[in-house]
């Protein structure tokens, strides 16, 4: 690193170890017999673990505290459950925050674990907070875990063997409130409550199934193979395969890289429009495509494998003034779509078209893995002057910058990574 680049990111890793340093939750969980030490996304309105906010919050602090960012993974990962599966929150200090319990719509496991996923961007954690000294040693601890956590993904949400999993709820997607559900879920306002009652109409009948799987399934309520989802699921295959090299459990690796291959391939194969140039979600045991234009449509660019030409398309709709080259990009929601909706200050709706600093985090390296860093330059340039300027958001408005949602968000520190990328070079 040298110059300007340098010490603005010098300032922003001062930044966001004194933003951690306000949302640390540290203690004992009597439920569990545990002691925890994490970073909430948010003291005023998100003060649990929730899964992939920790993983973004891991890479985060790999920059400025990686005994934290490993503690981070370890918090994660102490109530994973028999069968493999990680609660997408850990209520680790519920009785605390009962009242702001009430707000939320959570289908529980126990009283103190939700019965959902997300999106699996764990092994990207695990590889950020293993750089270093000890590294081979925290890999020792919670590979196996990993690993048992992609087997159970693998086992339990792809029943059809494409290698695309399927979310159960429109939240295990992490996007909420996407305009790409719309349809999918009957709803036709923009009202809270249209989503809220959507989310019930899904989420209702599982409960008389006991949350099996195979049976929720089988109601067919809302099967969704999410290409933001299986983007992120593919490549941490990949990340896992190469953690497992790296210890020498060749098999293991083997057989991650060829299920990473089978993820791309489904993609390509099953979700992308070549008359678009976009990838659509896969919705219902039909498997109908969800053809609305949103950052799930570009998010396979980050994936390595992905042919060439798929990846240039992609690469014009990003640079394309009418769809996602903002002032202050990556759009959630194509501008030129019916249901963008940048300014959705006083809603809690979210992913309705702000830009959030997780999926930049994502398309900016899969621009420079495809040969186009000048194109990343400018992302990471703007991601960092988004927070520069009005904070930790939770997301921002494409054209003005101006920071809306959550105040300090945790996970919007990974801009410390975007600008690392840029320093180094």
């Amino acid at each position: 690193m040298g110059g300007v680049a340098r010490e603005r990111y010098e300032r922003m890793r001062e930044s966001v170890r004194a933003l951690y340093d306000r949302n640390r939750q540290r203690g004992h969980a009597a439920w569990c017999g545990y002691d925890y030490d994490f970073v909430c996304p948010s003291m005023g309105t998100y003060p649990f673990q929730w899964f992939w906010d920790s993983c973004f919050h891991t890479v985060a602090l790999s920059h400025v505290d990686p005994e934290r960012a490993r503690s981070e993974v370890r918090s994660l990962l102490k109530n994973q459950q028999p069968d493999g599966f990680v609660a997408h929150v850990t209520f680790w200090q519920r009785e605390a925050f009962e009242e702001m319990l009430k707000t939320y719509s959570i289908a529980y496991r126990t009283p103190y674990l939700s019965d959902c996923i997300q999106p699996p961007v764990l092994a990207e954690a695990v590889q950020a907070a293993a750089r270093g000294a000890g590294g081979r040693a925290f890999l020792d601890e919670v590979l196996p875990k990993v690993r048992r956590y992609f087997d159970w993904l693998d086992r339990v949400r792809d029943p059809d063997r494409d290698g695309l999993i399927a979310t159960l709820q429109p939240d295990e997607s992490g996007l909420d409130h996407t305009p790409k559900y719309d349809a999918y879920l009957g709803i036709a306002g923009t009202d809270l409550e249209d989503f809220t009652a959507a989310w019930e109409r899904v989420a209702g009948p599982y409960a008389t199934v006991g949350r099996d799987p195979e049976k929720m399934f089988a109601l067919d309520r809302f099967i969704c193979e999410d290409v933001l989802v299986n983007t992120i699921y593919g490549e941490n295959q990949r990340v896992l395969g190469e953690l497992l090299e790296s210890v020498g459990d060749a098999a293991g690796a083997s057989a991650m890289r060829t299920r990473a291959a089978h993820t791309t391939e489904g993609l390509v194969s099953k979700c992308y429009d070549a008359e678009a140039g976009l990838f659509f979600d896969l919705a219902g045991r039909r498997e109908e495509r969800l053809r609305v234009n949103t950052v799930s449509s570009l998010l396979p660019l980050a994936l390595p494998d992905l042919p060439s030409k798929v990846a240039e398309r992609i690469v014009g709709h990003l640079t394309d003034e009418r769809e996602y080259a903002a002032p202050f990009p990556v759009p959630s929601v194509a501008m030129n779509e019916p249901s963008y909706a940048p300014g959705i200050v006083g809603t809690k709706l979210v992913w309705r078209g702000p830009s959030w600093m997780n999926t930049n985090w994502y398309l900016a390296r899969g621009l420079r893995r495809h040969g186009r860093a000048e194109i990343a330059r400018h992302v990471e340039d703007r991601s960092g002057a988004l927070v520069e300027r009005d904070g930790f958001r939770e997301y921002y408005n494409p054209t003005t910058g101006e920071g809306n949602g959550a105040r300090d968000f945790s996970w919007t520190g990974v801009v410390v990574d975007l600008l690392g990328a840029s320093a180094t070079e």
